[in-house]
């Protein structure tokens, strides 16, 4: 079992990797799939997720 500060690290390199793929500005759905997540997910499900799993949380993610 990986200690919170690797799953932390995990997960602050896919949070990296999820800046990079596209969104529609107007209706925030992805343009491209994202790991399990199909074209089409709304980036707020997304951001639930790694929410869910950071020790920190997504607010911690999208200000560091």
């Amino acid at each position: 079992m990986k200690t919170i500060k690797e799953r932390d690290a995990v997960l602050e390199r896919l949070w990296s990797e999820f800046g990079d793929i596209p969104m529609n500005p107007v209706t925030e759905r992805m343009d491209e799939a994202f790991m399990s997540f199909p074209t089409g997910t709304l980036r707020e499900d997304i951001w639930r997720w790694f929410d869910e799993r950071h020790s920190k949380g997504v607010a911690y993610l999208l200000y560091k």
